[in-house]
């Protein structure tokens, strides 16, 4: 009988303990893309297109609380700053950053991370290569063409179109090229009780 009893208190204190949790679900329509619940880091873009990242404190039904912090690297190691708890109304949210892209916190103010390959192939999708090639071989055919005094319509017809036909290229790819996808429509945040 002891044994049943001591079975039963700790069976109704282990019930009573835990606490109902809540997650936030990030979904694209019904998939869940990403899930979020108090501890896990959160990054996001407000309605004034400022980024923000930080610690996932608590999940309400109409707003989120984050306690920011920021992330210094050196050579002794790494030193975290945190900060007071901010309330989020989930109308005061515009964007999440797509998987792979990181937000960090550069000369005053949380901005996408570009470098370090954490975009994997940033360089070719959003144009830049192109563009950058684009203007380097139309700057190389003109210096060439006034050496050698040679410089042409006739001879730079083609190079130059060329050139210009791979820098719209490379526009239209920098216009297509989205690092975030707009909390609107078919992506939403829902949240769980568990």
């Amino acid at each position: 009988m002891p044994r049943l009893t001591f079975l039963s208190i700790l069976l109704f204190i282990t019930v009573t303990t835990f606490a109902q949790q809540t997650i936030l679900l990030y979904k694209k329509k019904n998939k869940t893309i990403q899930q979020y619940w108090p501890g896990a880091t959160i990054s996001f873009q407000l309605n004034d297109k400022e980024w923000r990242k930080g610690e996932l404190v608590k999940v309400k039904s109409d707003s989120i609380y984050v306690r920011p912090f920021i992330v210094n690297y050196s050579l002794w190691g790494t030193d975290t700053s945190r900060f007071n708890e901010e309330g989020y109304s989930f109308s005061d949210l515009y964007a999440m950053p797509k998987r792979g892209v990181l937000i960090h916190y550069t000369n005053g103010h949380y901005e996408i991370q570009r470098d370090a390959g954490h975009q994997h192939f940033y360089w070719i999708k959003s144009g830049f290569i192109f563009r950058l090639g684009a203007a380097m071989y139309t700057a190389a055919h003109i210096i060439n063409g006034l050496i050698r005094h040679n410089l042409s319509l006739q001879e730079s017809a083609k190079p130059l179109g060329i050139a210009a036909a791979v820098y719209t290229g490379g526009e239209i790819l920098h216009e297509s090229y989205k690092v975030t996808r707009r909390l609107k429509g078919k992506y939403h945040f829902e949240i769980l009780k568990l």
